[in-house]
């Protein structure tokens, strides 16, 4: 446990001192706030002001310090802070997030668990398939794919933006599709693994009802690389985000991020970086927890 969150740490870490180079490497910040014709004077007072005109190692200092209190620096456009910034748009990833991680939970796992019962079945190989598809297909294609015919031809949704539920559905739909296709492979090959187990054949020879033995037995173990691969996928699923909330203009950080980097506003472009760092860092910690204890195995290991 302290080993996963001394690495969660790490991350953390890295994410702070990466986002830092980069945003130093890209120029003076003066050149992009103030206008061409600027005074050196005031380019002067704008670096100072910034705190940019200081040696690097200590520039690197004063922003570790600032992170650990939260204070990840300021717009170069905006009067907000960072944080203030990004704050008000995670709400809205993490609903996102969220509502397509249930979706795909809901249809993935019975799906996989299915698939693996009846092997080589009708079923088991229409979900490979989708599967294939799914992971074929480019998440902004698709998006595109769900507006063109859910909002603009059937006018069932919104087009865009965040007018009430209805607004949630597609982009909570292109997610899902992003993650189907590895949870609900991983779970056939992880059920699939564990049905012929002997304690599988045991409870069956005691009398269990076949319902019991999937739900009790063998769901209960197959479920764990599936419990561990959710909380990595919370990294690629607010990475796919960034598309998904661009396409349909959704209020979240990927739309945000995309705002920032074509306008060159480099701190909070960092503050999402590091706030993503940090979400992933405590919920890959949270998942090894959960899977510790659903697995009094792993509880005695270091």
């Amino acid at each position: 446990m302290v080993k996963h969150v001394g690495i969660g740490l790490l991350v953390v870490f890295g994410a702070l001192t990466l986002t830092f180079i980069l945003v130093r490497m890209s120029g003076d910040p003066s050149a992009l706030i103030l206008p061409q014709d600027a005074s050196s004077e005031q380019r002067e007072l704008l670096r100072e002001e910034l705190g940019v005109n200081q040696p690097m190692v200590q520039q690197y200092i004063s922003y570790l310090a600032g992170a650990v209190r939260g204070d990840l620096g300021n717009s170069y456009f905006d009067s907000d802070s960072v944080s203030s910034i990004v704050l008000r748009y995670l709400p809205n990833t993490a609903i996102l997030a969220a509502s397509s991680f249930v979706v795909t939970l809901i249809f993935a796992v019975p799906l996989g668990t299915l698939a693996a019962i009846r092997r080589g079945g009708l079923l088991d190989r229409a979900v490979q398939a989708v599967a294939v598809l799914g992971n074929s297909i480019p998440s902004f294609w698709s998006a595109l794919l769900l507006l063109q015919v859910f909002a603009v031809k059937l006018g069932w949704f919104p087009t865009y933006g965040t007018a009430g539920a209805l607004s949630l559905v597609l982009p909570t739909v292109n997610l899902a599709l992003f993650l189907f296709p590895t949870m609900a492979r991983l779970t056939r090959s992880s059920v699939i693994d564990v049905l012929p187990m002997p304690y599988v054949e045991t409870a069956r020879t005691r009398g269990a009802s076949e319902p019991r033995v999937i739900t009790v037995h063998v769901l209960r173990n197959a479920l764990l690389p599936v419990l561990a691969l959710g909380g990595l996928q919370i990294g690629g699923l607010l990475g796919g985000a960034v598309l998904t909330e661009t396409v349909f203009a959704w209020p979240g950080i990927g739309s945000l991020a995309v705002q920032s980097i074509s306008r060159s506003d480099f701190p909070v472009v960092q503050g999402i970086v590091v706030y993503v760092a940090v979400i992933f860092a405590v919920v890959t910690v949270i998942t090894e927890i959960m899977s510790r204890l659903a697995n009094p195995r792993l509880r005695g290991e270091s």
